[in-house]
């Protein structure tokens, strides 16, 4: 498993999109997903995703993670992946790299959930963090460009509330797909926002959690055409 450390950012970056949306924007939120290190994988490709992880067979072994000088680790427990970072600093992001053409469409799905809030990673390298879809305990959604090193974060759609289709306290699928120059993000099958596609660094995907959370999550696919 290759590791790679970066230092924590501390600032505040705001960041701007076109978007469309017709969910309420809440303006009381300012955790920023700060930056710490990912663990990267290679993964083998079928014939119809260049990923398709489904962590309820077990045996995904090369997820699993554990770093005592910060008091995070990850499993597999044979029904769901288990990732957990008692931090208080530090986030924790784990990605597996793929041959998935970020260039084509792109379908990516995941079922999660977590005590304080979990991310979907895509489109990350070696030299990008990606971009990161969350979705919090309350049922927020966001969208970050993940900075790398000491470049923090950036917001490209705030803590957005979603009281229809995410459920609190619970596990949301959550997906992004990027269809013809557009990104367009869904929750348990519903459309929540869409806005112009950006250009991925890399085919690396996976999952971001933030200090202080248990995240789980049961599957993740990638499907590029």
């Amino acid at each position: 498993m290759k590791r790679r450390n970066f230092l924590i950012a501390i600032s505040f970056v705001i960041g701007g999109s076109v978007l469309f949306t017709s969910c309420i924007e809440r303006s009381d939120y300012n955790t920023n997903p700060n930056n710490n290190y990912n663990n990267t994988h290679n993964s083998n490709s079928d014939t119809t995703y260049a990923l398709n992880v489904q962590f309820s067979v077990g045996a995904n072994t090369e997820w699993a993670f554990i770093d005592p000088t910060d008091s995070a680790y990850a499993s597999d427990s044979g029904g769901t992946y288990q990732y957990v970072d008692y931090s208080r600093l530090k986030s924790s992001m784990t990605v597996v790299s793929t041959d998935a053409k970020t260039s084509n469409n792109l379908t990516v799905t995941t079922r999660v959930k977590s005590n304080n809030m979990i991310g979907l990673i895509f489109g990350a390298s070696s030299t990008s963090n990606g971009y990161a879809f969350y979705i919090d305990t309350a049922g927020n959604y966001s969208l970050y460009e993940e900075g790398t090193g000491t470049n923090a974060s950036i917001p490209i759609i705030p803590s957005t509330q979603d009281t229809l289709y995410a459920l609190k306290n619970n596990w949301n699928t959550i997906e992004m797909d990027q269809v013809n120059g557009v990104w367009t993000f869904y929750i348990n099958g519903t459309q929540v926002t869409s806005l112009a596609a950006r250009a991925l660094s890399g085919s690396s995907f996976g999952f971001k959690i933030l200090p202080g959370t248990v995240g789980y999550a049961s599957y993740l696919t990638v499907r590029s055409y």
